[in-house]
């Protein structure tokens, strides 16, 4: 079945069913590192950012990747964080994405919290940091 070839990793012969990895640890070493995990995490955002449009539907950011959002219309299954994305099978992901709008982190934050519009509150903004000391030998 692998035509004689040998393990990506370490080189040792594959036999049966093994096809690029004599092993899981030789498997996990290239799937599982957390460099390849960020990466593939990074490369799906990417991917259901632009299917989504690539930018906030309510304001229309998208200059940077990492301050887009997916904001769940309705019952959230699983949460779209990056290690979601990295790790989970694809097709749970598509489908909890399908019950999503991308806002961009300010626009998401917005939306959940109503209540802390700046324009709506009875106090001040300055009356928030009153309380507020400087931190002393912090340069």
């Amino acid at each position: 079945m692998n035509n004689g070839s040998n393990c990506k990793i370490c080189g040792k012969e594959l036999f049966g069913k093994q096809a690029l990895y004599c092993s899981i640890t030789c498997k996990n070493l290239v799937h599982q590192s957390y460099p390849a995990q960020k990466k593939r995490g990074l490369e799906r955002k990417l991917r259901l950012v632009k299917m989504l449009g690539g930018k906030c539907s309510r304001c229309g950011y998208s200059a940077n990747l990492s301050a887009l959002a997916f904001h769940h219309l309705s019952g959230k299954e699983i949460k779209l964080d990056a290690r979601s994305l990295s790790n989970r099978k694809i097709d749970p992901i598509l489908k909890e994405v399908a019950k999503c709008k991308l806002l961009c982190h300010n626009c998401h934050a917005e939306l959940h919290n109503p209540d802390l519009d700046l324009a709506k509150l009875s106090i001040e903004p300055t009356a928030l940091t009153t309380e507020l000391r400087p931190l002393v030998g912090i340069d």
